[in-house]
């Protein structure tokens, strides 16, 4: 086969050729345009998982979340509420800008005008740390994240957003700012690499995204240390609206994207079975997808055999390796009820689970008795978040 080879561009006026090495035939460039793929065709940049908010396994909506509710609720998968000043209800969205079918909504439904000093309300996305091993963190090469996203809110104004190492109390916080009232803007914030202090190589937490929602003045008296990485929490929030102060305010996110560089590339669009399979390594359900979990149904409920009034081994197949080993919840296939199990006349006994690994786990199933039945129903959640 002849190889291909490639001559000196020369400058525009000038002939541009190619030569064809064993034939000697020369192809001529001059009105010839090579295009390039653009970023957009690069796959795995996007560090951020279910950043276009697809994958809302717990379901759909929650309410009445207040002071010191901190966890993922029925709202789009990764993505951690901490909630301290304002009362709310999260969920799955489908007021979403061009190009996306859903966000993370906040909506305020009793509020609070004077935020406690010490407390705050936030959206998290936390990563793991050796999928930033790339980021070069503690080297003098420490690479520049640029985080981009979609937004909209009620209330205009200056919003927080930070990045928080996972080993260090370091963080490094950027404004921007709500300009139109109910209207999607795309946000492009760039943050400079962390040369002192390397993210571990661990299962662990290795950056927080923190969107600040609301600010006690032990986050917004000081100085905002724009794209600087600094410790003192009074400089993390400066300016920062509070979202809580109407019940009228809602606020949503999506298309979140954090990459390397300096530079937002279009987002990574990625398959709903993509997302859910890496949102499954942190949280997974027995329950078929759009079914809450704690929902009475036999649809997709596991059944096992039993010879006695004692404990039981069963195998749950997880379809995704866990990042650690979970914490498995049974749910009664009857009832719904946690830390049951349904036996075949429909009654409900207690049991106790343990998960035994990461992956296709041994869960070990103590019941009561369940009398003379020789099978027992549940679905099971299984844990691993962050």
């Amino acid at each position: 086969m002849s190889k291909l080879e490639v001559g000196t561009i020369e400058p525009e006026g000038a002939s541009t050729t190619l030569t064809l090495g064993a034939s000697g035939d020369t192809v001529d460039l001059s009105n010839t345009t090579v295009t390039l793929p653009d970023s957009s065709y690069l796959a795995n940049r996007n560090m951020v998982i279910n950043g276009a908010m697809q994958v809302s396994q717990r379901g759909t909506s929650e309410a009445s979340l207040a002071y010191t509710s901190y966890g993922y609720y029925k709202a789009p998968d990764r993505f951690r509420a901490s909630i301290e000043v304002g009362t709310w209800t999260v969920s799955q969205s489908s007021e979403a800008p061009e190009g996306f079918a859903n966000s993370y909504k906040f909506d305020c439904t009793a509020l609070d005008a004077s935020p406690t000093a010490a407390y705050a309300t936030q959206l998290v996305c936390r990563i793991e740390a050796q999928d930033l091993q790339n980021l070069k963190y503690g080297t003098s090469n420490a690479e520049t994240v640029t985080l981009s996203f979609w937004v909209r809110s009620a209330k205009t104004g200056t919003y927080i957003v930070e990045l928080q190492h996972g080993e260090t109390s370091i963080s490094n916080s950027i404004a921007y700012t709500i300009s139109v009232a109910d209207t999607w803007e795309k946000k492009e914030l760039s943050f400079s690499g962390y040369v002192t202090t390397a993210i571990n190589d661990d299962n662990g937490t290795g950056l927080y995204v923190n969107f600040w929602l609301v600010a006690g003045s032990d986050y917004t008296s000081g100085t905002l240390a724009s794209n600087t990485w600094q410790s003192t929490a009074a400089n993390k929030a400066v300016g920062q609206v509070n979202l809580a102060d109407s019940t009228s305010n809602d606020w949503h996110i999506t298309g979140v994207q954090m990459e390397v560089g300096s530079v937002a590339t279009p987002f990574e669009h990625k398959t709903f079975g993509q997302e859910l399979a890496a949102c499954q390594r942190y949280y997974e359900k027995s329950y078929n997808q759009g079914t809450d979990p704690a929902t009475a149904t036999t649809s997709g409920a596991w059944m096992w055999r039993h010879t006695d009034a004692g404990a039981g081994i069963n195998t749950v197949t997880f379809q995704t390796t866990k990042r650690t080993t979970p914490t498995v919840v049974s749910y009664g296939r009857a009832s719904g009820t946690s830390g049951k199990i349904t036996n075949m006349s429909g009654g409900a006994s207690d049991v106790a689970t343990n998960a035994m690994n990461t992956g296709t786990g041994s869960v070990c199933w103590n019941w009561t008795s369940t009398g003379s039945e020789t099978y027992v129903e549940a679905h099971w959640t299984a844990d691993a978040e962050l």
